[in-house]
């Protein structure tokens, strides 16, 4: 499954798909089919938080008398419209409505929160069709507008927006700055839909950041505020949220509950994107369960591919393609999996265009359809697929500089394992099949074709085990072996490289310079092995709070260094200081080690002139964080 993220969870159209079943005011009765344009469009606009389906009926009989209406009540219209295709996922529809209704809002005298609405709703529909630059460049414009209004609760929702959009672009930092900044004003207003969507979108960024403890807590919250406003469409994306956080956990069981209960309170009208998302979610955690059952987990498949022709979104095609065809390869229905690869490979045409995570994705297709080639017995296309893939992931690693050397190793290993073990697999079998298929071809051609299948996977063995050994070299020059992390050589040199960028560009940069607390202690104490498993902790924790960008290493025993490109002293304070917290409040499972802490030196970019200098002044302020009592960040 992808990542949990906002492009991943659909969730809210600003103020829309609210719904209240049971409220006398939400029935359409013949007395509101009768009545007059302006009237009509209240009616829609209430309707709309109930059914979005008699929605579209009711701005159809307002579509003949649109002359009627002044030019508020049109973008009123308009904006009513486009809600609707976007709650039913039909976000092209949506984007072309908007246009046209920004377009007729040139024609106000002054600015209004209606030009906000339209605004944030272009943004979203653009963001959910893939392109963050013009929603982020909408929700600007949006938010430009809230702030002339001084209208808090739009201001709270373009921060939202925007803090989303950097959460997608990995811009964790900013993401969190904004999204405390909308959920601060959230709190100070009695509007529990803003408080819902707030604790939402930080639910999803630490979800992103894999602090999925504390995401579930904003999950649930949200949860709240939604059911308490009647906001069922909403709960029900909440809902989902939780139930993914579960199936991350592994708490299947729990999220098979979750996942029930939406479905029960569902309805025919229910949004195509909400219930394929169920199904799909279903489907997994009935694969991924304890007692596996992936016949069940099909049928789930299927029940959510009724509704992927509705939908517009790139990014859940081409999950839904995957996921389907992962299971298929597990039911061993060998050609129907290749028929799911084939249409999830029409959405990845250039891998080097994609971004990160769909780049995975790719890895992962390429991966399975050499499998099924493999089992197949169709042995040279498996190994062309198989080196596209050794070629693949070697690129992709070499872009991310923060990957895990152990992740790399096991990956490798797993690999060439895997070759090894079929080659003896065909080697022992290779006769039987011989025989076999004796009856159905000539002896000779037989033969031809099995040698062929050899040579083929002893090329591929050869080629993986090159590779390897040729990464295995690459990493022992890079990479500290114990912790995984950049080692003193390479750490110095990239800080180096990104230390001359910032001082060309005129970016700011910082550096913190880490060292354990009384680590000498914890070894003579409590022994090497026990010391071994701090540094790596360490090293883990603090991993989880920088971004991929970031240049992490260690520079020598216990000490270490954060390279942090474009991030000024304020930024380098604020991250040092969640290292130094998150170190100090984590539990060691260790005999006898109730706490480990960190003393760090920060420092940023002034009158520098090399790398070396700047990192002197930054361990100069350690020493000085070690002498006032250690556990302590110390900034110039």
């Amino acid at each position: 499954m992808l990542s949990i993220t906002r492009k991943s969870l659909f969730f809210k159209c600003l103020s829309f798909a609210i719904c209240l079943y049971c409220s006398p005011v939400f029935s359409l009765s013949k007395e509101a089919v009768d009545k007059s344009p302006k009237a009509l469009l209240e009616s829609a606009e209430l309707m709309l938080k109930s059914d979005v389906g008699l929605t579209f009926d009711l701005l159809s009989k307002i579509e003949a008398q649109l002359t009627l209406l002044s030019i508020e009540q049109k973008l009123k219209y308009y904006y009513l419209l486009s809600e609707s295709y976007s709650t039913s996922g039909q976000f092209i529809s949506a984007a072309q409505t908007l246009d046209t209704a920004l377009t007729l809002a040139k024609k106000l005298a002054s600015p209004s929160v209606i030009i906000c609405d339209l605004l944030y709703l272009r943004g979203y529909s653009a963001e959910s069709l893939g392109d963050t630059s013009l929603a982020v460049e909408y929700y600007k414009k949006g938010l430009e507008v809230a702030e002339s209004l001084h209208n808090k609760v739009m201001i709270a929702n373009g921060l939202i927006n925007l803090g989303a959009i950097a959460y997608i672009t990995d811009d964790y930092k900013r993401a969190l700055i904004l999204l405390n900044d909308a959920y601060k004003i959230a709190a100070q207003t009695n509007d529990d839909q803003l408080k819902g969507y707030s604790n939402v979108e930080l639910g999803i960024a630490y979800a992103n950041l894999g602090q999925n403890e504390q995401s579930m807590v904003y999950y649930k919250q949200a949860y709240g505020y939604f059911k308490k406003s009647g906001m069922l469409l909403a709960a029900h994306n909440a809902l989902n949220n939780i139930a993914m956080n579960y199936s991350v956990n592994k708490q299947y069981n729990e999220a098979i509950s979750a996942y029930q209960e939406i479905i029960s309170t569902s309805n025919e009208h229910s949004p195509a994107e909400i219930m394929y998302r169920v199904f799909s979610g279903m489907a997994w955690a009935q694969f991924r369960k304890e007692e596996s059952d992936p016949e069940k987990a099909y049928e789930y498949f299927l029940k959510a591919e009724k509704y992927i022709d509705t939908i517009q979104r790139h990014d859940i095609k081409l999950q839904f393609y995957f996921d389907q065809a992962f299971v298929l390869f597990h039911l061993k229905r060998y050609q129907d999996t290749l028929v799911s690869i084939a249409e999830a490979e029409k959405l990845l045409v250039n891998h080097d265009s994609l971004p990160f995570f769909q780049k995975q994705a790719n890895l992962g297709i390429i991966n399975l359809k050499s499998k099924v080639y493999y089992e197949q017995k169709r042995f040279k296309e498996a190994y062309e697929a198989k080196s596209k893939l050794v070629f693949l992931r070697e690129q992709l690693h070499e872009n991310e500089d923060k990957k895990s050397v152990a992740e790399v190793r096991l990956s490798l290993e797993s690999e060439q394992a895997d070759l090894k073990n079929k080659l003896l697999e065909n080697e022992k079998t290779i006769n039987q099949e011989n025989l076999a298929e004796a009856q159905f071809a000539n002896k000779e051609q037989q033969l031809y074709l099995s040698i062929g299948a050899l040579v083929a996977l002893a090329l591929a063995w050869i080629l993986a085990k090159l590779l390897y050994s040729q990464r295995q070299l690459k990493l022992a020059s890079t990479i500290d072996t114990l912790t995984g992390i950049e080692n003193r050589r390479s750490l110095m040199k990239k800080s180096a490289q990104a230390f001359k960028l910032a001082k060309k560009k005129h970016h700011c940069f910082s550096v913190l310079v880490i060292d354990i607390d009384r680590f000498k202690n914890i070894n003579d104490t409590f022994g090497h092995s026990q010391g071994d498993v701090v540094l790596k902790g360490v090293v883990q924790l603090s991993e989880s709070m920088i971004r991929k960008s970031d240049v992490f290493g260690r520079l020598g025993g216990e000490e270490f260094m954060v390279c942090l490109p474009k991030q000024d002293l304020q930024s380098a304070i604020y991250i040092a200081e969640r290292i130094r917290e998150r170190i100090a409040e984590k539990q060691w499972p260790l005999r006898n080690i109730t706490q480990v802490t960190v003393s760090i030196g920060v420092a940023s970019l002034a009158s520098d002139s090399d790398l070396n200098t700047l990192v002197q002044r930054a361990d100069k302020l350690l020493y000085k964080a070690k002498l006032s009592g250690r556990n302590k960040v110390f900034s110039s």
